[in-house]
């Protein structure tokens, strides 16, 4: 009997040091943007489709640079799940995301360097889908005297104009 207990202790040991190896790196997360960050945008667009042909465009991250051809790449290591890294290089920058929140359909929130972060939401209405995509950067750093949240406003815009586009090109209705 001793023998079987010392065995499902051992098991119940592994399982939560590789619970505690996944876990690392997921301490500060957050799921809602920073309001008072240094960098804040807000943007909507109304897409008339439902949320899953938005839903696909917006996961299938290997291929963002279809729609986004200003990066240089974009790929995700590991399942479309919480934990999972995305890296992916816009223009003069390198970037690796975690993402926290991975709602089918509905969420995908992620976590960037910088205490970035990122909130993609689709709502369901009576002619379309609502997405809403927001993002906050505590610690804004291009240079110069460029106003990050008229800037980041803007990419925001472009990225859900593009998102429409390719919905639209991939038959989504």
């Amino acid at each position: 009997m001793n023998r079987i207990a010392d065995t499902a202790r051992l098991f119940l040991l592994a399982i939560l040091a590789i619970s505690h190896v996944q876990c690392q790196g997921m301490s500060n997360i957050r799921t809602e943007i920073n309001p008072n960050a240094a960098t804040v945008a807000r943007t909507e667009l109304l897409i008339h489709a439902p949320p899953k042909a938005i839903w696909s465009v917006l996961t299938g991250i290997d291929r963002w640079t279809d729609w986004m051809p200003e990066f240089a790449s974009a790929r995700l290591e590991g399942p479309l799940a919480p934990g999972s890294v995305i890296f992916w290089e816009p223009p003069e920058q390198v970037v690796e995301s975690r993402l926290v929140v991975v709602e089918p359909e509905r969420r995908l929130i992620w976590n960037g360097t910088d205490g970035a972060v990122h909130v993609w939401e689709l709502i369901p209405m009576a002619n379309g889908t609502l997405l809403r995509n927001e993002e906050s950067i505590d610690e804004w750093k291009l240079a110069g005297s460029v106003d990050g949240n008229a800037y980041l406003t803007e990419a925001l815009n472009t990225w859900n104009s593009r998102i429409a586009q390719q919905v639209a090109i991939r038959g989504g209705s």
